[in-house]
């Protein structure tokens, strides 16, 4: 829902690219050749990058890790949401020893709650870049906790609950000024740690996805009431997301509700001029932009799919519109991306786990988990195991009446 963006540019210095057969013999005749490859190469080893990155986030108290990857390689893992585990990124690495040599691309994500927002910083360092640009990406993404569905809810009474949010007068900029000074304070704590570091911020905004024929198709099928399901953590995505689907959010936490949230928030923007900002971005699921908060009550008539598409039966259970319903007889699988991505390679490296605050290491393709504090490594695909517990081996129906929303 909130999204902004960290750029950070690492020190660094232009590479000289291979010289080719015929500029060699041109220089054997004196020949002055431009050897200039228009890309550039980190200065900084990889132990000190990562030392500064737990120490920023450390100070700009982000310490939940997800996970740390190094070229494509899993270091660390949090695969049961470990609080506070940030100090075992550096543990883990120091174990694995894959900070002592050169790397491509690192991948460390880390997240924060607070009770009203969850935020990702889902950081991409990457040692070569064209010239010019940053070594280090961090995409943030953050989401309202009160958007969540409520265990006992029908789908109807919480779409009453966030229409009766998102009418709030304050709108959305609480918690868009809240996320601007906890990245303000990620980016001064970085400043501080990357000597020699170059950090622009930008402001945050709000992205809503206008759900398109196949997500709106699924609504009739998430179950609601006691049934409601808990968003799914994933430390390590599986699946490469696309469109408006490429954000943290969507890889690392699965939320069967949350383009049907976006049905609710953007139709309310619609007829009801909710959120009416130029702040507010609504996109398709492919990441086009449609319009803004302040221009969304001019948009009721566009010939969007979804138009009046969604109503409620009279026990507050979601009604589709027959030409959109999913009919399939297949197992509905709510957890299922609606946006069609491919697995993510992450089959060259190891991966790791850890339960309760243990460090964990793995090389070689062998996989690792450990429960009961203890740090585990494997090596060449052997298995091995710890003394104190720890064990690490080789890896609504279609044809309803339906009414609008709105």
């Amino acid at each position: 829902m909130l999204r902004s963006r960290i750029l950070v540019d690492l020190p660094s210095v232009e590479t000289d690219r291979r010289m080719g057969v015929f500029e060699w013999l041109r220089s054997l005749f004196g020949a002055t050749i431009d050897l200039r490859s228009g890309r550039e190469e980190l200065t900084v080893g990889a132990c000190s990058l990562v030392e500064g990155l737990v120490a920023a986030f450390a100070r700009a108290g982000v310490t939940d890790a997800l996970s740390f990857l190094v070229d494509k390689r899993v270091v660390y893992l949090d695969a049961n949401e470990v609080p506070d585990d940030l100090p075992l990124i550096l543990k883990a690495a120091e174990e694995t020893g894959i900070l002592d040599r050169p790397f491509r691309e690192m991948h460390l994500a880390v997240a924060h709650q607070d009770g009203r927002l969850h935020t990702i910083f889902d950081c991409a360092i990457t040692s070569q870049v064209a010239l010019g640009e940053a070594e280090m990406v961090i995409e943030v993404s953050s989401r309202r906790v009160d958007f969540r569905v409520a265990h006992g809810e029908s789908a109807q009474t919480y779409a009453e609950r966030v229409k009766a949010l998102a009418g709030d007068p304050a709108g959305f900029e609480p918690m868009r000024a809240e996320l601007d000074q906890r990245i303000a304070q990620v980016a001064e704590a970085l400043r501080a740690a990357l000597v020699g570091a170059k950090v622009t911020t930008a402001p945050s905004y709000v992205q809503l996805i206008r759900p398109g024929a196949r997500q709106i198709g699924r609504f009739g099928k998430l179950p609601f009431g006691d049934q409601v399901l808990d968003p799914k953590y994933r430390a390590v995505p599986t699946t490469q997301r696309t469109g408006a689907y490429a954000d943290p959010f969507y890889y690392h936490y699965s939320d069967p509700y949350y383009d049907y949230t976006n049905y609710v928030i953007v139709d309310a923007m619609v007829h009801h001029a909710t959120w009416a900002s130029p702040h507010v971005h609504v996109v398709d699921p492919a990441g086009t932009l449609l319009f803004t908060g302040d221009t969304a009550t001019t948009h009721g008539a566009d010939p969007w799919i979804g138009q009046d598409a969604v109503g409620y039966d009279p026990s507050g259970n979601v009604c589709v519109s027959e030409a959109l319903a999913d009919t399939s007889t297949s197992t509905f699988d709510a957890y299922a991306p609606v946006d069609s991505g491919s697995p993510i390679d992450t089959t060259s490296g190891s991966s790791c786990s850890s339960t309760s605050g243990s460090s964990c290491s793995s090389t070689s393709g062998s996989s690792c988990s450990s429960t009961s504090g203890s740090s585990c490594s494997s090596s060449s695909g052997s298995s091995c195991s710890s003394s104190s517990g720890s064990s690490c081996g080789s890896s609504c129906s279609s044809g309803s009446s339906c009414g609008s929303s709105s």
